[in-house]
């Protein structure tokens, strides 16, 4: 659920912004569960847990699903990682629509 507030609450967080890399082994995007095959691009999240005061396993996003995030952070929305990203931006853009019909 996508959100304007990005209050952070205790557990695992991210810490700072994503990186883009190029995948070197195979792996499957956290969010969409599509395979990310090596020599694509792809986000990695860096994760903390600040619960146990211990860096736990990033967070990988496949490249669509990475630019669909780094574009709600840049329009000022938090969302939420390991949840299907493509319906946290229709929810934003069901959003907008809502506030240009209501001014």
């Amino acid at each position: 659920m996508i959100s304007c507030s990005c209050d952070l609450p205790s557990g695992i967080t991210t810490v700072n912004e994503p990186r883009e890399v190029t995948c070197r082994t195979p792996r499957t995007c956290d969010d969409c569960k599509k395979d990310i095959i090596p020599g694509n691009r792809m986000y990695m999240w860096s994760m903390y847990d600040w619960d146990e005061c211990l860096p736990v396993a990033p967070h990988f996003q496949c490249e669509q699903c990475g630019d669909m995030s780094l574009n709600l952070m840049e329009y000022g929305y938090c969302f939420s990682l390991g949840e299907d990203i493509t319906q946290q931006w229709k929810e934003y853009l069901q959003e907008e629509e809502y506030y240009k019909k209501e001014n």
